[in-house]
């Protein structure tokens, strides 16, 4: 039962108000460090900001769109998704080198018009082939565009020495798009409902969950203004000052013909980046590497197309599920990983990526400590502030519920502390092991092992809900839509699963030592 904690409401306003000043100050810093750079860099920032938070929400709602919305069981709608990861996958490597031919600010308009263009017809349809054709396939297309271009508009607009912490200043601002994200998700479900209905001007009468989408799509709107302002082809030297680029030759034909014969081309050099890396043992240490984190990588996955399934069946309609991850996981990487960099500073990169690792794939297993293990900290005032202020469980609810709640907090805060460990250390592992002057190439083919695996996540997903999560929605003879919940009880297995693969990561980064961190020792 709730207890009265009014006296601690000037508490946590001041430290929601500390933590916006942080944040504040941050940003200032970055703003201060980053004065030489053209305005470009935040016109950039900002509209990705506004393209997160339209992606965070669009990504948390989709499994469940394609199974409420769709018809798509859980197994088919996990498979669908993990076929789109792989799509946008062999997408991002054929348009790797697109920037280069038609310049920053153009890729930047087309993948945003294909991401505004894909979730309109995401949110007005239910067909399937409607929403394959002309909702999932541009939308690939447009995370393949969106991707590699930011990190070539950041190089540019920013020195060699300030280059660092315009990244920084980017993954910030991402990470503040998707904590929106996450609070839009919760606020429109606890509005409508789980399974709601809305009434869209000239769309007509729509589920919550398109709605949802509905609201993806407008957000994705503001951004296209910061882009329509840019100047293109501007590149900032090293002496501070703007190189304006020389326009390419235009090829024959309008600019479809362009991205096409790009494509072409990026992926005939991708096979020759490949073909002579591959001669390299250096190159056979990072795929080992890469393909040993999979296991931790594979969580994240879990958390967009497995958890929104999960909470609502285990935790009831309406919890919630956007706030625990949407929303925890981005305000600890946006406060913690710079301390965390500066406290490491002198631990070697190798090292750090294991102890992060280890932390990450260990943080699944709160969720199968027995409830017990949770009701003094259900008791305890930092337990009630997470489950009856900030979550706002409901008066009543059994302390096995608000065992999960408090296990999934548990478990998404040390899997994001593990996360701002290694993250960051896989870049710099990543550039002291390849070869001088083959980093890109690196970097490029660093998608491999995703692109050989992502499919498998899916079908893990849909069939760990429908094993140990079952669930089916049911029309009374209102017309009022609800969810049914099978047999839950073994709904803890769902992560052991989960945890089983990531430990892989830890244990693959111990057991390997000697044959990956030789180079980084020299």
């Amino acid at each position: 039962s709730y207890i009265p904690l009014e006296w601690m409401t000037p508490f946590i306003w001041v430290v929601f108000g500390a933590g916006a000043i942080y944040l504040v100050y941050i940003i200032m810093k970055y703003a201060i460090g980053l004065k030489t750079s053209p305005r470009e860099l935040w016109f950039v920032s900002i509209s990705q900001v506004t393209e997160f938070t339209a992606y965070s929400i669009m990504i948390m709602t989709l499994t469940l769109f394609l199974s409420s919305d769709v018809g798509m069981s859980d197994v088919a709608a996990g498979n669908f998704m993990g076929t789109w990861n792989l799509s946008y996958t062999i997408l991002i490597i054929g348009v790797g080198s697109l920037v280069d031919a038609i310049g920053v600010k153009k890729v930047l308009v087309i993948g945003t018009i294909l991401a505004i263009f894909s979730r309109f017809f995401l949110f007005v349809s239910t067909n399937f082939w409607i929403v394959t054709i002309l909702g999932f396939v541009p939308q690939a297309v447009s995370v393949a565009f969106l991707s590699p271009v930011i990190s070539v508009a950041l190089k540019r607009y920013t020195k060699s020495d300030t280059s660092a912490m315009g990244f920084a200043l980017f993954y910030t601002l991402m990470n503040i798009g998707f904590a929106f994200g996450g609070l839009i998700f919760d606020w429109i479900r606890q509005i409508y409902g789980e399974y709601g209905n809305v009434m869209i001007p000239m769309v007509g009468e729509v589920s919550t969950y398109r709605f949802i989408l509905f609201v993806s799509f407008l957000i994705s709107f503001p951004g296209m203004f910061f882009i329509a302002i840019m100047r293109d082809g501007i590149d900032l030297n090293d002496e501070g000052t703007l190189d304006f680029l020389p326009k390419k030759a235009r090829k024959e034909g309008f600019i479809i013909t362009t991205i096409t014969q790009t494509a072409k081309e990026s992926f005939k050099d991708a096979a020759k980046i490949f073909v002579n890396v591959a001669k390299q043992p250096a190159f056979w240490k990072f795929m080992t590497l890469l393909a040993i984190l999979l296991g931790v990588n594979y969580v994240f996955y879990h958390f967009h197309y497995t958890f929104p399934k999960y909470g609502i069946r285990v935790l009831g309609e309406g919890a919630k599920i956007g706030n625990i991850y949407g929303v925890l996981n981005p305000a600890i990487i946006v406060f913690f990983v710079p301390l965390i960099a500066w406290l490491t500073r002198k631990w070697s990169s190798y090292k750090m990526i294991t102890i992060g690792s280890a932390i990450s794939a260990a943080s699944v297993f709160f969720v199968v400590l027995p409830d017990a293990f949770y009701k003094p900290l259900a008791d305890s005032i930092p337990g009630r502030l997470i489950w009856q202020e900030w979550l706002a469980v409901p008066e009543g609810t059994d302390i096995s519920t608000i065992s999960v709640y408090l296990a999934l907090c548990l478990f998404v805060i040390f899997f994001t502390v593990g996360e701002a460990i290694w993250s960051p250390r896989l870049m710099e592992y990543t550039a002291k092991i390849a070869p001088k002057g083959q980093e890109g190439s690196y970097l490029s083919l660093s998608l491999l092992p995703k692109f050989i695996s992502q499919p498998l996540v899916g079908f893990m997903s849909g069939k760990l809900l429908d094993v140990y999560t079952p669930a089916t929605e049911v029309i009374n003879e209102e017309g009022v839509k609800s969810l049914v919940v099978g047999d839950i009880s073994n709904h803890y297995m769902l992560w052991i699963w989960v945890g089983a693969v990531a430990v892989i990561s830890p244990l693959g980064m111990i057991i390997f030592g000697k044959f990956l961190r030789g180079k980084e020792k020299s």
